[in-house]
């Protein structure tokens, strides 16, 4: 498994083409929501698709940027702000789209979905290079 993540043109260009697709889907217009009754209350699919879509795209950049199995995010500060930007600007965008608005919600689950890989990511990535 150690070998695919040494792949770093790989996962360079897995990292801009998840970003595209993520922009991809978030301009097709009329997206019905899919809601699941928990407890009594109503809660949207789609928060955890924009919390799942982030974090396997946070994950990748930390795979693509990591150096023999260490990621430190001090030295990733500026693109991991332009990652938590660009999660912020894709939801702001669906002003613009038929059929989808604002919802900062969905907003808060692409930065989650972010943070989460940049605090989960490292401590797999040194759990494969352990083996």
């Amino acid at each position: 498994m150690r070998k695919i993540f040494k792949q770093k043109k790989l996962f360079g260009w897995l990292f801009w083409l998840w970003g595209l697709l993520i922009v991809v889907l978030s301009s097709l217009p009329n997206i019905p929501n899919q809601e699941i009754n928990i407890w009594g209350d109503l809660f949207r699919l789609d928060y955890l698709e924009h919390f799942g879509i982030f974090a396997i795209w946070g994950g990748i950049f930390i795979v693509w940027k990591a150096k023999d199995g260490v990621f430190s995010s001090k030295d990733f500060i500026w693109p991991i702000l332009f990652c938590i930007l660009f999660a912020a600007m894709d939801e702001m965008h669906q002003l613009w789209i038929v059929g989808r608005s604002f919802n900062p919600l969905d907003m808060i689950y692409n930065v989650l979905g972010l943070l989460s890989a940049f605090v989960i990511g490292p401590y797999f990535l040194r759990w494969v290079y352990k083996k």
